[in-house]
């Protein structure tokens, strides 16, 4: 019993080139999560993508994940601005008194 394996000479689909958007998309929203480094992450990941669908590359799934980290970064440095202008706010009059008697 013999194996077929298609058509002599059939062509052989080459690997995908991995897109760089992607990774740095990826690397930038990881390292910089809490910071306003999300938001550069964020544009690395949405022009990643739009490149991967007209180049066909490979990095979908990094350009996804760095987009979504991006999101979180970016969300979580909204909540700690807040955080730490409400906790100044709060503290606001200690602080005049202190300054008012010394």
């Amino acid at each position: 019993m013999t194996q077929d394996y298609g058509q002599p000479g059939a062509q052989v689909r080459a690997p995908r080139e991995m897109n760089g958007l992607a990774i740095a998309s990826f690397v930038v929203s990881l390292v910089g999560l809490c910071t306003p480094l999300g938001l550069l992450g964020l544009i690395f990941g949405y022009m990643a993508k739009s490149q991967i669908r007209a180049r066909d590359n490979a990095g979908g799934g990094l350009a996804t994940a760095g987009i979504v980290l991006g999101w979180i970064s970016l969300i979580g440095f909204i909540l700690l601005v807040i955080a730490a202008i409400w906790g100044g706010f709060a503290n606001w009059d200690q602080w005049r008194d202190e300054w008012n008697n010394n």
